[in-house]
């Protein structure tokens, strides 16, 4: 009996890991959406054991959502995925996998045994921040060897949640540039850093190569042919600025999502003594972020509104009071709390209200403190990189449109809305250029990209 011919198909299918959701969407030739599913991914426990299964769970209940939702069945073309940065992952020669790196806790900025895999007595006359996560990879497996020898030693892979998913869809262990080493192979100083040896560590391909196809057990837990094509995919960040289209150098890419980052696009290759990664080939980025700002931003909103079902519910209504549309907030100023709790938070919201600020000025001077702490990191890029010459966003919050003509006006620059969910589509598109609908990404972004409203300063 002959075997069933595969269909050509008009969609790609593409899957974003994040720290909140994962997102799985059906795209068609011209990057819209035909179906999406998603499943729940902030309550997800970090544990050694328990965690990579939970995601790898996750990732099966989004497709499965997105396909249940598909007018008519269809098999994808191929398959992308874009996933957070969890680095640390391990498995062992029985085939057993763990996560570490959850047990470390180790700062990049304060911890000594950070500072030391960035010190020139590690890396001499080289620089460190051309290698992006792999540096801190490799901190972490030297803590793993000195805290738990025995571990270390049964190491066979090494890795990240990108390459274990990678690994759970097609058996292949594959890696890209932006989840590894910042380059197309893996330095000798990460090497050495581990103490392990060099075959542990994934190869390097490029976003929209091939990883192989899906194996019989992934096509099963998933409601997919197997062997249906799956590229190597990337880290949700560099998918997001290529979702958007922010790919050429000048253009910056704000994620306004579970956290506030900028990534602007500084040339081919990595800018000296800065930290950055691969957005597609010949093209890196700078990256920065305002911690936890979108955390206390909605904290407050929470506070402001405990009555109401949602967030976006909270966030519609204070932006709707007369109040919060008056520039400046009444003079009342609120500092953005990076290392607050969220009582803490709260606190503050009580304080300004017994001032006698109402719920409108208070929501409007948080919205202006995380507007001036984006206008500071726009300055600390240009001030280590270049003059960004464009801005995009993405993410739940840039469609908050109080919050964008806020910010445009403080940063004084148009600001252009792009898609929500940049990162899925970025996923999209390197499916779409591996299986050649594309023959590039500058192409890809021509044919899959929609413009978005530009908000203009006031």
């Amino acid at each position: 009996m002959s075997k069933p011919r595969r269909m050509k198909s008009e969609l790609v299918l593409a899957v974003d890991v994040g720290s909140t959701w994962c997102k799985a969407a059906y795209l068609n030739r011209q990057g819209q959406v035909v179906a999406g599913g998603r499943s729940f991914t902030r309550d997800i426990v970090p544990d050694r054991n328990t965690t990579l299964p939970a995601f790898w769970n996750a990732f099966q209940r989004s497709v499965h959502a997105a396909t249940a939702n598909l007018p008519n069945a269809s098999a994808p073309a191929a398959i992308g995925i874009s996933s957070r940065a969890l680095f640390g992952v391990c498995q062992n020669g029985a085939g057993e996998w763990s996560l570490p790196a959850w047990d470390a806790q180790l700062d990049r900025r304060t911890s000594p045994l950070m500072q030391w895999a960035y010190s020139t007595a590690v890396w001499g006359e080289n620089d460190p921040f051309a290698h992006g996560y792999g540096v801190a990879a490799g901190a972490l497996i030297q803590w793993l060897k000195q805290m738990s020898p025995a571990e270390w030693r049964a190491i066979e892979r090494l890795g990240a949640l990108h390459d274990y998913l990678l690994y759970q869809l097609t058996g292949a262990w594959v890696t890209n540039p932006t989840t590894g080493p910042g380059a197309t192979g893996w330095p000798p100083e990460i090497i050495a850093m581990t103490e392990l040896p060099s075959h542990v560590f994934p190869p390097v391909h490029a976003l929209h190569q091939p990883a192989g196809g899906l194996t019989f057990a992934a096509g099963q837990a998933l409601g997919l042919l197997p062997g249906t094509p799956v590229v190597v995919g990337t880290h949700d960040g560099a998918a997001a600025n290529l979702g958007v289209g922010a790919i050429r150098p000048g253009d910056a890419c704000f994620t306004f999502g579970t956290n506030l980052v900028l990534r602007v696009v500084t040339g081919s290759g990595p800018y000296p003594k800065t930290w950055g990664y691969v957005v597609v080939p010949d093209a890196w980025c700078w990256v920065g972020n305002v911690p936890n700002a979108l955390a206390q931003l909605d904290i407050v909103t929470q506070t402001l509104c405990p009555h109401l079902p949602d967030l976006i519910a909270c966030h519609r209504a204070l932006g709707e009071l007369p109040d919060a549309l008056v520039p400046g907030a009444a003079g009342l100023v609120l500092p953005l709390l990076p290392t607050a709790t969220p009582k803490e938070i709260q606190q503050r919201v009580v304080e300004a209200r017994q001032r006698g600020y109402n719920d409108g000025t208070i929501y409007r001077a948080m919205l202006e403190a995380v507007a001036h702490g984006v206008h500071a990191l726009v300055q600390r890029a240009t001030r280590e990189t270049i003059v960004p010459q464009r801005f995009v966003t993405t993410g739940g919050h840039s469609q908050n449109r109080l919050f964008m003509q806020i910010l445009a006006a403080v940063l004084d620059r148009p600001l252009e809305i792009g898609p929500v969910e940049g990162g899925l589509l970025g996923a999209g598109m390197a499916a779409a250029v591996g299986v050649g609908w594309y023959a590039d990404f500058a192409d890809a972004v021509r044919g899959m990209r929609v413009r978005g409203v530009v908000i203009t300063p006031d």
